[in-house]
């Protein structure tokens, strides 16, 4: 895993970070987010596995159920949301903290297209007492200098 804060200071990417007590819940992140002040679109990170063994993270709304189905259309194989203690033990990850970002570059990034239309991206950097806000402008570049293979997920 990249230290997605050190990444992004070397790249001269801008960045938000906020420090905070561990975060496992969605509720207790929109909590933890009024009291901080920041703003931004919520987004979660699902760590899945394809029928070929290969990783991927999937970036999507926090709200936003995911069609599998369309996801197999995406990726040309099946994927499945990782059992915690897999994904623990190759990211070092807690469930409910995943980081869309940081990954090796074998693992590809899937992005749902809708979040290219919000202005702040709002998600935990691997870290559970952490919530960084990134510019979605800046989406794709990193990406690119993280070297990782980008898949964009709609539902059409």
């Amino acid at each position: 895993m990249v230290n997605l804060e050190d990444f992004l200071r070397k790249h001269s990417i801008y960045f938000e970070l906020y420090h905070h007590d561990p975060i496992y819940t969605n509720e207790a992140a929109v909590i933890m987010k009024e009291e901080k002040g920041f703003t931004g679109t919520e987004t979660k990170a699902l760590f899945l596995k394809g029928k070929s063994g290969k990783y991927y993270s999937f970036v999507t709304f926090t709200t936003k159920r995911t069609n599998f189905k369309r996801l197999k259309q995406v990726v040309g194989e099946k994927v499945a949301v990782v059992k915690e203690d897999e994904m623990e033990s190759v990211t070092s990850q807690r469930a409910g903290a995943v980081t869309p970002l940081g990954y090796e570059n074998t693992i590809p990034i899937i992005v749902d297209e809708e979040l290219f239309k919000q202005e702040k991206l709002v998600f935990a950097p691997a870290r559970p007492d952490q919530t960084m806000v990134i510019l979605v402008k800046d989406l794709r570049e990193m990406i690119d200098l993280l070297e990782n293979e980008l898949f964009i997920y709609s539902e059409n």
